[in-house]
């Protein structure tokens, strides 16, 4: 059990509980990838009682739970998001790099919202100076057997690839291969439309891509969690032309709802312009604080 006072979460063994009784509503995570909201309490040792919406009831055993969450009744109290930072500065190349990241999420028992955004800037003695943009806003439809509909709007914006601005919206369908009380793993495949625009206008451009997206997300591991996710891109108007983008994330969880992070981000294009390169990367740590 997570409190926000503590270093180190309270232990308790899911298979010597009893009996319980929660007072605000649930989102049930079960085998075979069914998902239950409503409200939880025991009718006796080991099986737990599900009251739907609807007012039907439902019964199962402990062993049935992969993941359970309080769901809060109050819009904006389903609500969470993280706040971080990290400040580099270096007198020998007068080298200062600064960066700020973000994100909010929302989750309720059919719907989950994502937003995420990380803003770099790097200026250094002798070098011209870096700045990059990218964010992403996610929206998933869950269906039974595991599956989702993904929906994405992407931004980015870096020097390295003379890349003033891509804007992405994208469509897709996926499914959890994975789903446990301390992991998933999911797959997706859709489609993409990709406006381009250069800080040299004359490669601008727009273009239709096909994407595959493979998703991880391990948490409840002590105080450790991890997020990752691979975007492969062929362009289906551009001949030859695929993209890759990467990023990896490592939060350690420190009391008072404060956090170490570190970060790794990849942007791979095989086809750039004539005044960009082919790779981008990032790795970040950083401080930060989570609310909800």
């Amino acid at each position: 059990m997570e409190t926000s006072y503590s270093d180190s979460d309270f232990k308790i063994d899911f298979d010597q509980i009893e009996f319980m009784i929660i007072q605000r509503k649930c989102l049930l995570l079960l085998t075979q990838g069914r998902r239950r909201f409503g409200n939880v309490t025991t009718s006796e040792d080991g099986l737990v009682e599900i009251t739907l919406v609807d007012g039907t009831k439902e019964v199962y055993k402990f062993d049935d739970i992969i993941g359970l969450d309080e769901i809060e009744e109050n819009f904006w109290k389903r609500i969470s998001g993280t706040l971080d930072f990290s400040l580099t500065l270096s007198k020998a190349n007068s080298l200062s790099q600064f960066n700020v990241g973000g994100g909010v999420d929302y989750m309720d028992e059919k719907w989950g919202i994502r937003a995420r955004v990380n803003l770099l800037n790097s200026d250094q003695d002798n070098s011209e100076q870096t700045e990059r943009t990218d964010g992403q806003l996610e929206f998933f439809r869950f269906l039974p057997r595991k599956r989702y509909l993904l929906g994405e709007m992407s931004y980015l914006s870096n020097t390295e690839q003379a890349l003033e601005g891509r804007i992405r919206p994208s469509l897709g369908i996926g499914k959890f291969l994975v789903s446990t009380k301390k992991m998933y793993v999911g797959v997706a495949l859709g489609y993409a439309y990709s406006i381009e625009n250069y800080f040299d206008s004359s490669f601008d451009k727009t273009s239709s891509e096909a994407f595959i997206n493979a998703t991880l997300n391990m948490f409840d591991f002590d105080d450790i969690s991890l997020d990752s996710s691979l975007n492969i891109s062929p362009s289906l108007s551009e001949s030859g032309r695929w993209r890759t983008d990467y990023d990896i994330n490592v939060k350690y969880d420190l009391p008072l709802d404060f956090y170490i992070k570190l970060g790794f981000t990849l942007n791979y294009d095989n086809q750039p312009v004539s005044s960009g390169n082919d790779l981008d990367y990032i790795f970040i740590t950083g401080f930060g604080w989570e609310f909800n």
